[in-house]
């Protein structure tokens, strides 16, 4: 990790955006003494990392990562972040392109909830306002400011939302048995439905998976684009803006289920959330998990066992 962070929330957060692109969710932090904590999880495995901030700088620990092999693929990760957090500022990045569709999703990582894949449409004229929003990668804004910029959003660009709900995920799950391959569908859905509405033949994504995966499902229907694919995509305004429709679905979606079963549903897959789970199924049974919970997540034993 480079070491010209100022502050450890300014280290938290290239670590939450870093890790996010390998599947990994960061908590909400914690305070302790001289720095902060957090818990990282994925939905079969979490650990704890902490950064420290002293008179030497901002220092990442990774000694609560165990066993020695998980510690090492997530140093191997963290070692490709170069940039601090200022590139979380969002820019159009192909300044050769009249407009672009940019998608993300949300939701990957957290046990409860929905899976949801948003697309947006930014023309080279709506980069500037954009800014002005606060576009930026979701997962550095609050929950009450992704819904905000969202409602915002949708007011000026053309743009599609695929909410897949946590009994039709856990169906197409059991069908497809591959995550890529879902979110492929899903991200070549939405593309789909921003076609029908505007002109525009180059899409970028997260570089989350083969990009065959979402040509497959375009070529179904006929459908011919330019796609590209790249790691920390979010950095393009279009992708952004993407992610900030797919997370603010995603917080809307929980609030919906929280009223529904009458019971705080807390994001990630932290231990938190497992004893949110068990008390989920104590208070309203086994079958209610499948529609709250994506149960291929190892975590769906422990709330079970």
């Amino acid at each position: 990790m480079p070491q010209e962070y100022k502050t450890a929330m300014d280290m938290l957060h290239a670590v939450t955006r870093t890790l996010g692109h390998a599947g990994w969710l960061v908590g909400e932090p914690r305070a302790i003494s001289y720095g902060l904590q957090a818990e990282v999880g994925n939905g079969e495995q979490k650990f704890m990392i902490r950064i420290y901030a002293g008179k030497k700088g901002v220092k990442l620990d990774l000694s609560q990562v165990r066993p020695p092999a998980l510690r090492a693929n997530i140093e191997k990760i963290l070692g490709q972040e170069a940039a601090p957090p200022k590139d979380a500022e969002a820019d159009l990045s192909m300044p050769e392109l009249p407009s672009l569709i940019g998608v993300d999703e949300s939701g990957k990582g957290d046990y409860l909830g929905p899976l949801v894949i948003a697309g947006a449409h930014v023309r080279r004229e709506d980069v500037a306002d954009l800014k002005k929003l606060g576009v930026r990668d979701s997962k550095i804004l609050t929950d009450a400011q992704i819904v905000s910029i969202a409602a915002r959003l949708k007011k000026r660009l053309a743009y599609s939302v695929v909410a897949i709900n946590n009994p039709r995920y856990n169906e197409l799950y059991a069908k497809i048995g591959n995550l890529n391959q879902l979110l492929g569908w899903g991200h070549a859905r939405v593309i789909e439905n921003l076609l029908e509405k505007v002109d525009c033949d180059t899409v970028l994504s997260d570089k989350f998976a083969h990009e065959f995966m979402i040509k497959r499902n375009l070529m179904q229907r006929g459908r011919k684009i330019t796609l590209r694919q790249e790691v920390r995509a979010e950095r393009n305004v279009a992708v952004a803006a993407a992610s900030i429709l797919a997370r603010a679905a995603y917080v809307e979606h929980m609030a919906v289920l929280e009223k529904e079963f009458g019971m705080a549903l807390p994001k990630g897959a932290s231990g938190k959330v497992i004893r949110a789970a068990q008390e989920l199924v104590k208070r309203h049974g086994a079958s209610a998990l499948g529609k709250v919970a994506k149960l291929h997540f190892k975590s769906t034993q422990k709330v079970l066992g």
